[in-house]
């Protein structure tokens, strides 16, 4: 998350050393104490977008996606050129997958400012890349927290397979295909010495997220099991040509 910098631009000069108090206590994990600077900043000056990116930034850190994602957009409806609260907007919009929505306000921005080279290249991104950005590196990067993807992966680190097995599967059905779902289910699958099963399983997991480098390895064991260590490498060849943080995993599959 971005956070303001020195950019000799700002006019809430009045409220700038409770912003910075507020940042310090973001950079040290005391949210409360920010939020309560924060909503007293806003209290008595309801236009200052410095503010609202800060409270953005907390309801980020706590995993608030939606909230975060308003208060980034009021900061930029305040302040339509200010880059820390885009690039934010941005990674919100990635998670929500709201990107479109949020394009004329990149555009805009560099209507004001042209020279703002991060908010050109965002901008570019999205028009180029249009529903594939979702599956852009940096948008699998960021990922989306979900309670009960934790709650079956501890079930299933505390050996309770069935019991793992029978959340990820409501997942999937519940909330839709769910790449964390389908490499549980493949784990499962590969303790019951399912191999064929858990290949297939951590396959799905793959194409729903392709630079899990843990589901990568996990599709190689499967593989070496099942006889399908070939289809394995064909496979990772084909994603580390687009992904580039994957080709850390080279040797493990080369000397497979």
């Amino acid at each position: 998350m971005n956070t303001e910098e020195n950019r000799g631009d700002t006019p809430q000069i009045r409220f700038l050393d409770e912003n910075k108090k507020a940042e310090g206590f973001i950079a040290a994990g005391n949210y409360p104490e920010a939020a309560k600077i924060l909503v007293d900043i806003v209290e008595k000056d309801p236009d200052n977008w410095r503010a609202y990116n800060n409270m953005g930034i907390i309801s980020w850190l706590r995993n608030a996606w939606r909230d975060a994602y308003t208060m980034f957009l009021k900061s930029v409806i305040l302040k339509p050129d200010y880059t820390d609260a885009l690039i934010n907007l941005f990674d919100a919009g990635l998670k929500l997958k709201k990107v479109n929505e949020i394009l004329p306000y990149f555009e805009n921005a560099l209507k004001i400012k042209p020279d703002q080279e991060e908010v050109r290249v965002i901008t570019e991104s999205i028009k180029e890349q249009g529903d594939d950005i979702y599956m852009s590196e940096r948008a699998l990067t960021l990922g989306i927290y979900n309670p009960r993807i934790e709650e079956a992966n501890l079930l299933l680190e505390e050996g309770q397979l069935n019991q793992a097995m029978q959340l990820y599967l409501q997942i999937n059905d519940i909330e839709g295909p769910n790449a964390d779902a389908f490499c549980g289910l493949g784990i499962i699958s590969f303790y019951q010495n399912r191999y064929e099963d858990a290949f297939s399983l951590f396959l799905e997991s793959i194409k729903l997220n392709p630079i899990a480098k843990d589901t990568f390895l996990n599709l190689l064991d499967a593989a070496k099991e099942c006889g399908r260590v070939e289809d394995a490498k064909k496979l990772f060849n084909h994603y580390s040509e687009h992904f580039e943080t994957l080709k850390v995993l080279a040797p493990e599959f080369e000397k497979a």
